[in-house]
């Protein structure tokens, strides 16, 4: 039970580092006129769903690297968290769409750092544990659209919900890529891979 919850607050911390952005790119999405909120939905749910399958088959494949090297793929997030802390520049906002499909090729375009986190962290979990990962990514896909959605029809939410994004996602990065660092024999802490 308790790894059970142990899997689902990873996970959360997982999603919501790695989708922070998406907030703000969801409320330009709803907000838009034409766009219907099932037609983001929809988008949102089919990208984030591509996202997870690659990453799941992404480190299915790394089984074939020896597991003691496995955690040290949390270099990627950490190194991902550290260039957007040091990045000097915003990323310009997408071009505004109202069709489910491109809302998905959106998500999977800017899902780099999703992949970035997500293939380490499936690569050291269990199949129980990729399934709970798995489904909590779904309700919380589902949460975050209807954060989005309620944001764009509040008038101060949406820049305050980008400025808050922001300053925090870096810093969840590069927790990420710690705690996968540190799941490695080497520091003590866990071990690589579970059988």
């Amino acid at each position: 039970m308790f790894e059970s919850l142990h899997t689902v607050l990873l996970a959360t911390i997982l999603f919501a580092a790695t989708n922070a952005d998406d907030l703000v790119l969801l409320g330009l999405f709803y907000s838009r006129p034409g766009c219907t909120p099932l037609a983001v939905t929809l988008g949102q749910l089919a990208g984030i769903g591509s996202l997870v399958a690659i990453s799941y088959t992404a480190a299915m494949l790394s089984l074939a690297v020896p597991h003691g090297w496995l955690p040290w793929i949390g270099v990627v997030p950490l190194a991902i968290g550290l260039r957007w802390l040091l990045r000097t520049k915003e990323k310009e906002a997408p071009p505004l769409v109202t069709r489910w499909w491109a809302v998905t090729g959106i998500t999977l375009a800017n899902g780099g750092d999703n992949l970035g986190v997500y293939i380490p962290a499936f690569a050291i979990q269990t199949d129980l544990e990729k399934v709970i990962t798995g489904l909590t990514f779904a309700l919380l896909t589902l949460v975050w659209c209807g954060l989005a959605w309620s944001a764009t029809r509040h008038p101060t939410l949406g820049p305050r919900i980008s400025r808050i994004c922001g300053k925090a996602g870096p810093f969840i990065l590069i927790l990420i890529g710690l705690w996968i660092l540190a799941h490695h024999p080497l520091f003590g802490f866990g071990v690589a891979v579970r059988p």
